[in-house]
């Protein structure tokens, strides 16, 4: 992790962290906005009371430290979710020679597509499973047959 003040109370942040929030900023300000709410509604709105006798010295470090922890936890959920979406990857990618031999006339991309993501899932939640027969039990869960094309 890339983020600390320094000596001159300047804030370094690792180049990731910053894509990630220029995103959220350009992306996702509808769901930052109902976090925000849920948030409020939870009860942070009764948090933000500030205290008369709070030490302007004291406050300003409890600040900074929160800001540092929040993106220091941003930025450890970024690389978490980075390092798993690279396995997950990574196991579409052993199963694409499986992938490869499906006959497309008959099992669309879209069913493909779904039961692929739904392995990842699965495999995430037990490694040690055959993942090509996962596969293809998921493809034909959700295969649906057309009656256009038929065997002579």
């Amino acid at each position: 992790m890339n983020n600390s003040f320094d000596s001159d109370n300047q804030c370094e942040l690792s180049y990731e962290l910053l894509h990630l929030l220029q995103w959220l900023t350009d992306q996702e300000v509808h769901a930052l906005k109902k976090l925000i709410i849920r948030v409020v509604n939870d009860g942070l709105s009764k948090q933000l009371v500030k205290p008369d006798g709070l030490d302007n010295n004291n406050s300003s470090k409890a600040v900074q430290n929160s800001i540092v922890d929040f993106l220091d936890l941003l930025d450890a959920l970024l690389h978490e979710t980075l390092n798993e979406h690279s396995v997950k990857k990574a196991q579409q990618q052993n199963l694409m020679t499986s992938i490869n031999k499906i006959d497309a006339s008959s099992c669309d991309t879209d069913t493909v597509q779904l039961s692929l993501d739904k392995v990842s899932a699965q495999l995430e939640l037990k490694p040690e499973a055959n993942a090509k027969e996962v596969l293809f039990k998921e493809i034909l869960k959700r295969w649906k047959p057309s009656k256009k094309r038929r065997l002579n």
